[in-house]
């Protein structure tokens, strides 16, 4: 082997060591920023089992046939404040969702069935509020959340459908 093809042999391989660096970094990027996603919506899901979330939660759930005129009438205050911890709960993970740093997939895992729940509570109370202080932008990620998800079961139930 002369020096000519030596140094040739040698700077193939230095490329493809270049190259595999690149491809494992960009491996490893990706992994990163599914484990950051993971973090995050953890971190917020952990308020979900906490009391001081479970009791505003069961509150909201437990509301029927709401109407903002029936809302404003009962003017309660308790009312207001679990209204405001569950939307803004949801509003977390709407955002997360739009923002694209959590994906619906996981979302669905850990929160599908209480937003598809909690949503259509709220939603009558929101409408109201909103357009009392015309604020059209109150609690939209909530919603945001709970339209991507009712899409999301809706594309899964066809698919369903179709495989039977």
């Amino acid at each position: 082997m002369t020096i000519d093809t030596l140094q040739r042999v040698i700077s193939m391989a230095a490329s493809l060591a270049l190259i595999t660096g690149v491809i494992i970094a960009l491996i490893q990027l990706r992994n990163q920023k599914h484990l950051r996603e993971l973090e995050i919506v953890m971190r917020l899901y952990a308020t979900f089992g906490e009391e001081q979330f479970l009791r505003p939660y069961r509150r909201v759930a437990s509301w029927q046939n709401e109407t903002y005129a029936a809302f404003r009438q009962r003017n309660d205050p308790e009312d207001y404040i679990s209204l405001m911890v569950v939307s803004v709960f949801f509003e977390n993970m709407g955002l997360l969702l739009k923002r694209k740093f959590a994906r619906i997939t996981l979302l669905d895992d850990l929160l599908s069935g209480p937003v598809l729940e909690i949503w259509p509570k709220v939603q009558p109370v929101w409408v109201g509020l909103r357009a009392e202080y015309n604020q059209p932008s109150w609690s939209e990620w909530f919603e945001f959340f709970h339209d991507a998800m009712v899409r999301r079961m809706a594309k899964l139930n066809q698919s369903k459908s179709s495989a039977e």
